[in-house]
């Protein structure tokens, strides 16, 4: 068996000094003093860093075969307006927070039909992956989330009591391909799940001729 790709530390390779938390809001900002294992041996110095404390989220890329569609939403991003040379309106997979004592699959099904009036027929989980790990603790799953595209109306949806305003768009598979290569799409998740999707396009379509 290869070691390749085998992380060299573990858990007991951290030791966490102290911790506190300097912000409490809707997120949560920590600040820690800890020192690591090196790989030239022995610990590092006491360092500080901070974390912003997110939690997981679940994405999922709403595509239908038979149609060559996917479904993608747009919506405006508070974080974008930090590059004035960009819109801050992004083309999204639908995606949400998890809360407690849901799964990840009903995470999708209540943000399919909340951002998007969408109900999917078939999951199936691509990745789980850290968004920003130098300083949030954020993981994401990401799913295939299988549609028929026929039962989707355009529009606009989202909870008004949480401020949601976004935007349905129908987008043949072309052109969303077409907006990887142009920019029009830059953003993480959408990026590798359109990449995925370049990959495993054929058997989809293949899969779901019938």
């Amino acid at each position: 068996m290869t070691t390749k790709l085998t992380p060299t530390f573990q858990h007991n390779a951290v030791e966490i000094v102290d911790k506190k938390t300097v912000f409490q809001g809707f997120f949560r900002f920590d600040k820690l003093r800890l020192r690591t294992r090196s790989f030239r041996g022995g610990w590092t110095q006491e360092m500080s860093r901070e974390v912003f404390v997110r939690g997981n989220a679940v994405g999922v890329l709403l595509y239908d075969p038979k149609a060559d569609q996917l479904l993608m939403v747009e919506q405006f991003r508070p974080g974008c307006t930090y590059d004035p040379s960009q819109s801050p309106w992004q083309f999204e997979l639908v995606a949400g927070m998890t809360e407690a004592g849901e799964s990840n699959e009903d995470v999708v099904h209540r943000e399919a039909e909340e951002e998007a009036g969408c109900r999917v027929l078939h999951l199936e989980h691509l990745y789980k992956y850290w968004v920003s790990p130098g300083g949030m603790d954020e993981q994401i799953d990401l799913f295939l989330g299988i549609i028929d595209s026929r039962d989707i109306q355009e529009g606009v949806y989202g909870l008004e009591e949480e401020n949601e305003d976004i935007r349905v768009e129908l987008v043949d598979a072309t052109e969303a391909f077409k907006g990887l290569d142009d920019g029009r799409i830059n953003n993480a998740m959408a990026i590798i799940g359109l990449q995925w999707l370049q990959l495993n396009r054929t058997r989809l379509r293949q899969a779901y001729s019938a």
